[in-house]
């Protein structure tokens, strides 16, 4: 996933029109940040799942917390894309889309 995430940056980066925008981008911190989220969420599982073993009724209420906001920061770096992808695609250099237009063949991207 952190190998997509990469190649991710390079291409909204490359798409950006207005290179000045480029700092306004939210990819560069979500490439940094997608290790330590996942390393967090992982250590908050297993918390949860200690807490439970030990059936501490605080604990575990600590961990399911813990779990949560791991699991937002997760979702948050979603958004962030988002945020991005809306951003590189609102600019109005972009030509219009033609009605019925189809993505070329030779991108060799499935048709849904």
């Amino acid at each position: 996933m952190i190998d997509s995430i990469k190649e991710l940056k390079h291409n909204l980066t490359s798409a950006l029109i207005n290179k000045n925008n480029q700092s306004d981008l939210n990819i560069s911190d979500v490439a940094e940040n997608y290790e330590r989220y996942i390393s967090e969420f992982k250590l908050a599982v297993k918390l949860l799942g200690k807490t439970i073993e030990e059936n501490d009724k605080i604990a575990i209420q600590c961990a399911l917390t813990r779990v949560r906001i791991s699991s937002l920061n997760l979702s948050n770096i979603y958004q962030d894309i988002i945020d991005d992808v809306i951003l590189i695609n609102k600019s109005d250099s972009w030509p219009a889309i033609p009605d019925g237009y189809q993505i070329p063949e030779h991108y060799n991207y499935p048709k849904k």
